[in-house]
């Protein structure tokens, strides 16, 4: 509709958008900028020590640990709720790992070493802050903090990446290497096995997103059907005209990888000039697994023919499970030959 004199009336704006501008800092100037910085308090701590102990001519060794603890703060202020569109992370990062040299004789050398690694990670915005049901917003909102709303090109408050969220990833792995010289060979075998953990919970867009965009709203000179040439986001905005709402639930991950791997090599010293370097390695695709069981596969032939499966028999015809027939642990079938 055409409005008289290009002019909008409060009665039109939205009751949430008005409760968000009281969020918002003071205009600088009459045509009403907005001047501000977000915060920025980034702190981080380092240590790393190293122990070596010889307990033989021919036996070592050594052990190493490392430590990093890093932050970067988030912010909210009730007068400037654009502030709160950068993350706060807490993180800690630490490493350990022992190894043993040990020269058997004067022609075997064996070495070993084991690691571990962990990284936690904690993310979300600082306390005290709002959500979609603080201005009246009436929605499901399972994070006490977030109001992820953008107006484009104007304003953001929140993000899906400033949502609550905890991230530990873990890693093991030993190895073990030995060398053997004799004549003109080099002989090198060994292996490794590595296990990661991943465990994870993200809020990511629990409480919802609401994007404005300028799709609806049109403001300048009058004269055409719609009574303006410009497209006004913030007009969009204060009518509660969105252009687009999304919502997830939570994101879960309990995923445990195995990663094994066997090589041998010699390298041959035919002539003082010429060397060969020949070796294979196996290294299979083992496909992580959910420690809780979840993930689907499906089958076409199933849903065609409207086969259901075991294991879930209340699941749509052509999904199947971990317990279904032909239906690994890992959903996708590991690749163990591969060299």
């Amino acid at each position: 509709a055409v409005l008289a004199g290009n002019h909008l009336t409060t009665c039109f704006f939205d009751p949430g958008a008005v409760a968000v501008t009281k969020y918002l800092p003071a205009a600088t100037d009459a045509i009403g900028t907005v001047v501000f910085a977000i915060p920025s308090q980034v702190r981080e701590n380092q240590f790393v020590t190293r122990v070596d102990a010889t307990l033989s001519p021919n036996h070592t060794l050594y052990g190493r640990y490392f430590l990093d603890g890093y932050s970067n703060a988030a912010f909210y202020s009730p007068t400037n709720i654009l502030i709160t569109s950068q993350s706060g992370n807490k993180e800690r990062a630490q490493a350990l790992t022992i190894a043993e040299t040990w020269i058997i004789n004067q022609h075997t050398v064996n070495t070993f070493h084991a690691s571990g690694t962990r990284r936690r990670d904690n993310r979300g915005p600082a306390d005290g802050g709002i959500n979609a049901t603080t201005i009246g917003v009436t929605t499901y909102e399972p994070v006490p903090v977030g109001l992820n709303l953008a107006v484009n090109s104007k304003f953001s408050t929140y993000c899906g990446s400033c949502a609550v969220g905890h991230f530990n990833i873990n890693t093991f792995s030993y190895t073990d290497d030995v060398n053997i010289s004799f004549g003109k060979h080099q002989l090198s075998f060994g292996g490794e096995i590595a296990r990661s953990q991943l465990n994870d919970t993200n809020t990511y867009l629990a409480n919802g997103a609401f994007t404005f965009k300028g799709q609806y709203s049109k403001t300048g000179p009058a004269g055409t059907s719609k009574g303006g040439t410009a497209l006004n986001n913030n007009l969009d905005f204060l009518t509660g005209a969105m252009s687009s709402y999304q919502q997830s639930i939570f994101s879960t991950s309990a995923v445990r990888s195995l990663v094994p791997s066997l090589y041998v090599q010699d390298t041959y010293h035919a002539t003082q000039n010429f060397v060969v370097s020949a070796g294979v390695r196996w290294e299979p695709e083992v496909w992580p697994v959910d420690y809780f069981n979840r993930g689907t596969a499906f089958n076409m032939s199933n849903f065609l023919s409207n086969t259901i499966s075991t294991a879930y028999p209340t699941a749509p015809a052509g999904l199947l499970f971990y317990g279904d027939k032909g239906i690994p642990r890992t959903i996708t079938k590991s690749s163990l030959w591969q060299f």
